[in-house]
Parts: structure tokens; C-alpha cells; sequence
């Protein structure tokens, strides 16, 4: 097992990228001592973690268009919630593919679930060994601001992990990693723009009762523009090593067209298959 974290970024569908990097660690039987995603990245991580290679790519290429996944008419349906998590954690998703819990209990890999408290406007990181409490903090890790229902998980109300932590990259380093590999699921040139004067109105009157929420919302673009640069820093120091995608993905957050999807898995695999034996030696290197 390599002594090193793997830190992995949410996105939404962009996560098919993500399974795509995921795929070729597994087939490479690269398995990570310290695991750590935010939103669709802990989705993913979940399955890297069982060892399930292609388990999230199939789930999200062949359930893109399943309007019982997500969508509109789910938001409508669950009076709230665009993501349906009981069809991915339990039918049909986990009918027809079944997660394998006994593997994910045996794994002696250290797996952290990030979310945002609601409460503080703070991160916080969970660590479950249960299947049934794993899927509940993969639900708050997951769960979109004014896109899903707000998750009570140990007695915190909590949201969408990349809201107060993107990428946790620094919360392996206090976690007493060194050797770290950030997989991120924007291009190096992406950065996030302010929201306008109509969206801050509206996080304000959706989450009156969550000031701190809401000034963690407002200062999200600018939040996570610095991390992005700090990260690319630390890449050019050596410090980590950077799995992004070559070129933009054209991959929206909710996309349905499987095509796209299965292109950005393919770029993941690629990306991963050109990047495979650099990341090696950088992991040799400050071994």
C-alpha cells in the first residue's frame, strides 16, 4: 500500500473523469493509504476504496438519462433535491450493481468524506465503517446548495463538501501526508466567477437561518481560485502531484448526453495511462 494521500475533487457528472483516473489506479493495483473526496469525488472514492473498478463509470454513463436519477423532475418530485440518493444507494443502482460491503470493511485504507456545516460555514470530515453510515455522509458530502435538501448527519446539518473544502489537499497534509496526488476535475486554466447580485440574494433568502453558510457561499469562487493556485504551486514545488484534465472537459454538472460522459471517461483514463509512471517516481522520490 502506498504511504501516500489521494485527494480527490468533486464536480458532478464531471466525476466520469475522475472514475476514468480511478480505473486505471485499480488496474494498476496502486491502492492509496489515505483516501479523501469532496462530493462527486467521494462518490468515486467510495468505489476505489471497495476496489470496484468501472462501478461508478457504468452507473453514471448508463443512468445519465434516467430522469429518476436526477433532474428537474426529481427536484420536483422530492420537493428540493435534484440528486435522487436513494436510486444510487438503493434501487436500482445497487440492485443491478451491487456494492461490495464486505470489501470496503476488510480495506485497511483510511477513508475520509468531507462536508460543509452549515451551521459554521466550516468543513467537517467524516470517517464511517457502516455501509449505511457511509452513504449518509456520502448524501451530505453530495448534497448541492439550492439543489438538495439539507443532510442531519452527527448532529450537524450539512451540504455539498466542496462548498467550505473543494480540495482537501491541505487537510491530508494536517493529516500527516507528504506525498500527495490531487486528481481535480477542472483544467488548469478554469476559475470560478463571482456570483451576481440576483444569486446572493437568492443564498440569502434560502438559507436565512445559516448567515455563516451563506458567507461561505459568497466566498466560494474566490476560495477556491486561491486553492487552485496554491495547488499549482506546490506542483511546480513538487509538493504534489496533479492529475487534471489535458483540456476542458465540456462537462456540465447535471449533463445527461452519455457520449460526453464517456469522452471525459476516456480523457480520465488517458490522462491517468500518459501520467502512471511520473506519478511513480514523484512517489518514489519522497518515499
Amino acid at each position: 500500500m502506498l504511504k501516500a494521500a489521494l485527494v480527490l475533487e468533486g464536480g458532478g457528472m464531471r466525476g466520469v473523469y475522475e472514475s476514468g483516473v480511478l480505473d486505471v489506479l485499480l488496474e494498476n493495483r496502486l491502492e492509496f493509504e489515505y483516501v479523501i473526496g469532496s462530493s462527486a469525488g467521494a462518490l468515486n472514492a467510495a468505489n476505489y476504496v471497495s476496489k470496484q473498478a468501472g462501478r461508478s463509470a457504468r452507473i453514471n454513463l448508463l443512468h445519465s438519462d434516467d430522469p429518476a436519477y436526477f433532474g428537474l423532475r426529481q427536484f420536483m418530485k422530492s420537493r428540493g433535491s435534484i440528486f435522487n440518493f436513494d436510486y444510487l444507494f438503493q434501487s436500482p443502482v445497487n440492485e443491478l450493481y451491487p456494492y461490495d460491503v464486505e470489501a470496503f470493511r476488510r480495506s485497511k485504507q483510511r477513508f475520509v468524506i468531507t462536508a460543509t456545516d452549515c451551521e459554521t460555514g466550516l468543513p467537517l470530515y467524516f470517517q464511517k465503517r457502516d455501509y449505511e453510515e457511509m452513504t449518509l455522509a456520502l448524501k451530505a458530502s453530495g448534497s448541492l446548495p439550492l439543489a438538495s435538501h439539507i443532510v442531519e448527519i452527527d448532529g450537524y446539518s450539512c451540504l455539498d463538501g466542496g462548498t467550505a473544502d473543494p480540495i482537501p489537499v491541505q487537510k491530508a497534509i494536517a493529516d500527516g501526508y507528504q506525498k500527495i496526488v490531487a486528481v481535480l476535475t477542472r483544467d488548469i486554466n478554469y476559475r470560478k466567477k463571482e456570483p451576481n447580485a440576483a444569486m446572493k440574494r437568492t443564498y440569502q433568502a434560502a438559507y436565512r437561518r445559516y448567515p455563516a453558510l451563506v458567507d461561505c457561499l459568497l466566498a466560494r469562487p474566490a476560495r477556491y481560485n486561491a486553492l487552485t493556485e496554491e495547488i499549482a504551486a506546490m506542483e511546480g514545488r513538487g509538493e504534489v502531484f496533479v492529475i487534471r484534465p489535458s483540456k476542458p472537459l465540456g462537462i456540465s454538472r447535471t449533463e445527461r448526453d452519455a457520449r460526453i460522459l464517456l469522452a471525459g471517461y476516456l480523457q480520465g483514463r488517458d490522462d491517468m495511462t500518459e501520467k502512471v509512471e511520473k506519478m511513480k517516481e514523484y512517489l518514489v522520490l519522497f518515499s
